[in-house]
């Protein structure tokens, strides 16, 4: 019986040897678990940090390339406005200056066709056709000039719209120096 009772008693104390080392093991293995996942949960957060910091940096580049484009797009437009009205004063001097000429020759064909030579002359049928070729001339000059005039206004506005246009589209597209 001794060696059954020695048996019994080595059986268990292998036991309880076996059950010692397998908790001690256990809670190793749980203490190292828990120190990796502690390494982890400091990485992950130190990578969440960065992209924080990179997501603020890039939003405020954003931002600030916004302002400038606004900046630049309100400076091309305030000076676009300026040449509008230098535009407008010009077109006003070329109509004063339109209007002397339609005046000068609204003269030339009250002349013309008041002449009195022109009537006294043998040749009264060739002069009163000069006169009339004359005055044709003039309403021809005349109508020519005040379309041009229109065509000039309109090709103004035209060339400032699409200036503005392009030197818009530049300041926009450029990147970020």
């Amino acid at each position: 019986m001794k060696t059954r009772y020695a048996l019994l008693t080595g059986l268990l104390v292998a036991s309880v040897l076996y059950g010692t080392g397998y908790v001690i093991h256990q809670q190793a293995y749980d203490a190292g678990k828990q120190a990796e996942r502690k390494d982890w949960k400091l990485e992950w957060s130190k990578r969440d940090e960065a992209d924080r910091a990179a997501q603020l940096k890039q939003e405020k580049e954003q931002r600030n390339e916004e302002l400038r484009r606004q900046k630049e797009t309100q400076e091309i437009v305030n000076n676009a406005e300026k040449e509008k009205q230098k535009a407008q004063a010009d077109a006003v001097a070329a109509n004063d200056a339109a209007d002397k000429l339609r005046g000068a020759i609204a003269n030339i064909r009250r002349e013309l066709a008041a002449s009195e030579t022109g009537r006294i002359s043998a040749d009264a049928a060739r002069r009163q056709t000069a006169a009339e070729t004359a005055s044709l001339l003039a309403d021809l000059y005349e109508e020519s000039d005040r379309r041009a005039g229109e065509i000039a206004k309109y090709a103004d506005a035209a060339a400032s719209a699409g200036s503005v246009c392009e030197r818009t589209y530049e300041a926009v597209t450029r990147s970020v120096e």
